[in-house]
Order: C-alpha cells, then structure tokens, then sequence
C-alpha cells in the first residue's frame, strides 16, 4: 500500500484528513504525526510519531526524515499553517528527498499569513475586501473608529501559530479596542476593519499548475462552544451548509489568482457578506484545507485525496462546483459529526411534541 504522511494527525484537521484519505479508493497506508503528546491517542493513522514542533526546524527536519524512511512515506499531507510553511521550505531546500507534496510556492503561503498584505493584494485586484487599517500605534484606533462605523472589526493579522493569529472582537468603544491590543501585544500585528454583518462564507479549492480541479462552498451558520469567543466565533463551524452561488465562486477564485498566477495545491478562502449582500474576502488559507474537509468529503469531494494524487502525479479531471449543495454538517464537542440532506431532513430527527 502506498504510505502517506498526515502532520498533525492528533487535531481535528488531521483526524478529518485522515478520515477523508480513508474514504479514497485506494488502500493507504496512513501515517501520522503531532507534536503534542496527549494528542497520539486521537490519531486516527495507522501508525503515529511524536515529532518536535515545526518551530524547532532541525529537529523537526531530522524528524520527518526518519518517519519517511522508516515507513516509505511517498507524500505528505501537512495540517496546521505552521507545518504547511515548515513543509515547504525543506520542499524548496531539497530536504524531503523523494516524498511529494502538493503545496503553493512558498512565497504564496507566506503571503496569505498575512491578512493585511492580503487584503492589500486582493483590493488592488479588485476582489471584493472589507476596509481596513493596520493598527502600529494607539492612534491608529481613532482613525479606525473615525473610519468605519462601530463596531469596528479588531484582530490579529496572523495565521494561527504565526504571529497573532485569530484574536477577534468587535468593539463599541474605542477603550476597549486599545485594551485588547494591549493585551496581545499587538501593535503592528493586528487590524482594525469595517463590522461585516451578513452570512460567514467560504470557498474551497485544489488546483493544479494554475488550472482549478475541484471546488465548493459552504456557509457557516452555528459554531462549536461559541461563548468561550469574546466574538462569538470559534473558527470551528458546528452547523454548515453547502451552497452554489456563483458569486462566492467567482470571488474565491479570483482571490486566489490575485495572490498566485499559478495556483497548485489547496486553498479555503474565507468571506463575510457586507451590509449590501456582497461577500468580500477576509482572508485566504493556502496549502491546507479547513478542518471540516471530511465535510466536502461526505458531500462529493474528497479534497485530500486529490492533493495525494497530484502530490505523487496521477491523472486527475478538472471538475467545477463538484458539492452537492444544501447538505448541512452537524457536529459539536463529543457529538457528531452528522449529515442532513436539506433542511427538511431535520424533520427526520424529531419535533415539538
């Protein structure tokens, strides 16, 4: 059986990697790997390795190394943003031999971390942007909030891992704003934006050397223990629903040709419908897919497995919109997950009495 490396394999995209590979119709050997030591047991990989952290380069290097040589690894498939960019720098150094990858160019990953040099990008390229203002000093705040109407949007610019990644609050006053850059220490590393009201959005796609192979899109409408937010989203959806509009297609695309002429690899963008209907763009994650994938896998579009056949150069056919929309996913801690085809098949599961 061909091995194939899932990092992270103890966190939730890692495990919903792995169970998406498990749904390809080849048989894999699937090995895992995480740096974190209570996690091992989640794995769902046929074998698992505690490895150092990707911060840790040389140690993480040698690391890889021996797991792919001990288990004829053929390709990996990185998880979290830190490993995704880990991963393809000892790619550009020649550090992985002959295990494949099928990740973005280096440069592409680096730039998509950054959600104001984004923002910068995709406004430039005309794709559809929320306002926004980096905020370096104090001053910055009152510009924010003679700028856009309260609340103003405030967060890190960071991927998660790198930099100050998520840190989200919509703020009313202008004291509360400073507050919570002062306490991220985030002067220079967070932003102040426009307040987006309407449906939280994302667009999902593989490509290979520039032509687009397989994509869907979802909207988030519930998410897992919200109140532990001071914004009220955690990042993981406990309610989506996929969705075919043309609109969010044609902006995720977009997007993710404003950052890269030539798009290889995964890539989830991330939107926010402004007050006028209009998603725009919040940020892009490239190299990796969301950790709900096993979602579109279930839905009609197994994502990672196309990412290990383009890692390893095996024949895939360009597709479009290939999810079937209006499938909700239903999960929270410890429960789920659950498909439910259309919001009628909620009937199913019982009603009022």
């Amino acid at each position: 059986m061909t091995a194939i490396l899932v990092t992270g394999a103890g966190g939730p995209l890692g495990a919903n990697v792995t169970r998406s590979l498990r749904r390809a119709p080849d048989r894999l050997r699937l090995i895992g790997t995480d740096a974190n030591r209570w996690h091992l047991p989640l794995s769902l990989c046929d074998a698992t390795y505690l490895i150092p952290p990707a911060r840790d380069r040389d140690r993480y290097a040698d690391a890889l190394a021996r797991v792919c040589a001990r288990d004829d690894v053929r390709a990996i498939v990185p998880t979290h943003p830190v490993e995704v960019r880990a991963v393809a720098e000892l790619r550009d150094a020649g550090a992985l031999g002959d295990v494949a990858t099928a990740l973005p160019r280096t440069g592409v990953i680096a730039a998509a971390d950054d959600k104001v040099a984004t923002q910068r990008r995709l406004a430039a390229a005309g794709v559809p942007v929320p306002d926004t203002l980096l905020l370096r000093e104090p001053a910055d705040v009152d510009r924010a909030f003679e700028r856009f109407a309260p609340p103003v949007w405030v967060r890190g610019t960071g991927a998660p891992g790198l930099g100050i990644g998520g840190a989200a609050l919509p703020c009313r006053d202008r004291g509360v704003a400073r507050a919570w850059v002062d306490h991220h220490r985030g002067w220079g590393q967070m932003a102040a934006s426009e307040y987006l009201p309407g449906a939280n959005l994302t667009w999902m796609a593989v490509f290979r050397r520039g032509v687009r192979l397989a994509s869907g899109a979802r909207e988030r409408l519930e998410y897992v223990l919200p109140h532990v937010a001071p914004s009220g989203i955690t990042g993981a959806p406990a309610v989506s629903r996929t969705i075919a509009r043309a609109d969010v297609a044609r902006i995720g695309e977009a997007a993710v040709r404003a950052i890269d002429a030539e798009p290889h690899g995964a890539y989830f963008v991330d939107m926010k419908e402004g007050a006028d209907g209009i998603p725009r763009v919040t940020e892009i994650n490239a190299g990796r897919c969301g950790t709900t994938v096993h979602f579109y896998t279930e839905a009609g579009c197994n994502f990672p497995w196309l990412l290990v056949r383009i890692a390893l150069g095996l024949p895939v056919e360009p597709g479009a919109n290939v999810v079937e929309p209006d499938l909700y996913w239903v999960r929270t801690l410890d429960c789920g997950p659950v498909l439910v085809r259309g919001d009628a098949g909620f009937d199913d599961f019982g009603g009022p009495p």
